[in-house]
């Protein structure tokens, strides 16, 4: 090779900022992404309102075409290409052009690694029937969207009075009955845009409340605005299999008996996809993730790997954690593609900041819950007010519950979540911020916060609820 070049394998959020930053840095340099799917750089979390049909076109979705990543940035995209193995010594991939089912080498000097993450797929008897789908790529969106648009296109039945209106799937027209496996974010935000599409939907979900380790003040207001949007919901209910005829769903098995289903959606979580990573002898480490350090670099050198294939620090545990978002896939691939040309940039972490629109309520969550920091041992208190969006005194204003979870003794911050109509989606930035400084919760106590009576109260809800758990702190 005479110019040095970068690989990266994988070509949506992580891979493209991987490749983007390299060039940046080192234009005389060459930069191929290999990319198995059609598309890369699109944005999967907008995929929920694509299915919804707030957002048309699935081109909207997409940020970056290969033509103009090729035209405009010189990076060489080449998709339905697949790394099959990375061979470590020779510093090469094997890689698959799915179109022309040819295969072929490629040389290395420094690679990146953006796999991303997979939807699990238990292995359960029916699992790989028709119409049982997930939802992570733009193809899986785009056959969702299709799959229930072809289901209301009904052909006019004529010229008898028994004759019925029917859809391609042979069905008299009626709602379709989606199942949702899983209650966490994707399945939450998914209630939402199935509704809107005018289907009948149940959630089942195994544990007993949904969005996971979230606290019980936050999830029982979830949980009465999915039921008052006549959604079903069935927790502590395990799925053991699904069950069809001429291989297309129609019923969910489960441990409390069976659900009619057109449509099964598994949003069941993700795992990291690091299948090629460990066959290559690159080390894993938590939740089976590619084991990176603070520069995002492998166990070997060069190799760097970012984005929901890898792990990160989690900044209040001060410990590595598995938690796939697609903000931390653009800064570890920025960062990754940087120290692939030369520099020696860190990542500090993460506090695992998120934020889902379910229905009205904004719901947003930082740092560790109850649950969690029972995992990791820590002795702590919770603490949970409800405040107000604006000043009472402006029209409009929405209530919003806020909770903190605060270490005993040193009142250092470990957590907060928040739920309401308005106003959560930044307010819980700010306190992300707040676990990132390390603060206390007498130091958030103490914020200057803005205040207008359009955005805020004058004792805005974050200090509000640091007061009251100030107080419970000394209180004992």
């Amino acid at each position: 090779m005479s110019k040095e070049r970068l690989v990266v394998i994988g070509g949506v959020a992580a891979g493209m900022s991987a490749a983007s930053s390299y060039r940046r840095l080192k234009p005389e340099a060459e930069a191929i992404v290999l990319e198995k799917d059609f598309f890369i750089s699109y944005g999967s979390c907008s995929l929920p309102y694509y299915v919804s049909d707030e957002v048309k076109d699935f081109n909207q979705l997409i940020s970056l075409t290969p033509k103009v990543a090729i035209e405009e940035r010189g990076i060489d995209v080449r998709t339905r290409h697949e790394v099959s193995d990375i061979d470590l010594e020779k510093k090469q991939v094997h890689v698959r052009n799915l179109e022309k089912n040819e295969t072929f080498v490629l040389d290395y000097d420094k690679l990146v690694i953006t796999t991303g993450g997979l939807p699990i797929r238990p292995p359960l008897p029916g699992i790989d029937l028709d119409h049982v789908f997930t939802i992570r790529t733009l193809l899986d969106g785009i056959a969702i969207k299709k799959f229930i648009d072809d289901w209301g296109a009904f052909e006019v039945c004529v010229g008898s009075p028994e004759c019925l209106y029917v859809n391609r799937f042979g069905n008299e027209k009626r709602p379709m009955k989606a199942v949702v496996v899983g209650g966490g974010y994707i399945g939450m935000e998914m209630c939402e845009s199935l509704r809107k599409r005018g289907l009948e939907v149940s959630v089942v979900e195994k544990t007993d409340r949904v969005l996971g380790t979230m606290d019980g003040e936050i999830t029982s207001i979830v949980e009465e605005k999915l039921l008052a949007e006549g959604v079903k919901l069935y927790k502590g209910t395990s799925v053991e299999g699904f069950k069809g005829l001429k291989g297309k769903v129609e019923r969910v098995i489960t441990d409390k008996g069976e659900f009619d289903a057109d449509f099964v959606l598994l949003a069941i979580g993700a795992r990291p996809n690091s299948d090629l990573a460990k066959k290559a002898g690159i080390a894993l480490g938590v939740a089976g993730a590619i084991q990176v350090d603070e520069y995002m670099q492998t166990n070997v050198p060069g190799v760097f790997a970012a984005g929901d294939c890898a792990e990160a620090m989690h900044l209040v545990t001060g410990k590595k954690a598995y938690i796939a978002l697609g903000t931390t896939a653009n800064k570890q691939g920025r960062l990754a593609g940087e120290n692939a040309a030369g520099l020696n940039k860190k990542f500090d972490g993460i506090v695992g900041t998120a934020v889902t629109k379910i229905f009205d309520l904004e719901v947003a969550r930082t740092g560790l819950s109850s649950i969690d920091t029972k995992r990791e041992g820590l002795k702590f208190f919770t603490s949970a007010i409800q405040g107000w969006s604006r000043s009472k005194a402006y029209p409009a204003g929405k209530k919003m519950t806020v909770l903190y979870i605060v270490e005993e003794g040193t009142g250092r911050l470990l957590g907060t979540q928040m739920v309401g109509q308005e106003g959560v989606a930044h307010r819980i930035d700010t306190l992300a911020a707040c676990l990132y400084g390390r603060m206390t919760i007498d130091d958030v106590a103490r914020l200057d916060l803005g205040y207008a009576p359009p955005f805020a109260t004058v004792w805005d809800p974050i200090l509000v609820g640091a007061n009251v758990a100030l107080k419970k702190m000394k209180q004992g």
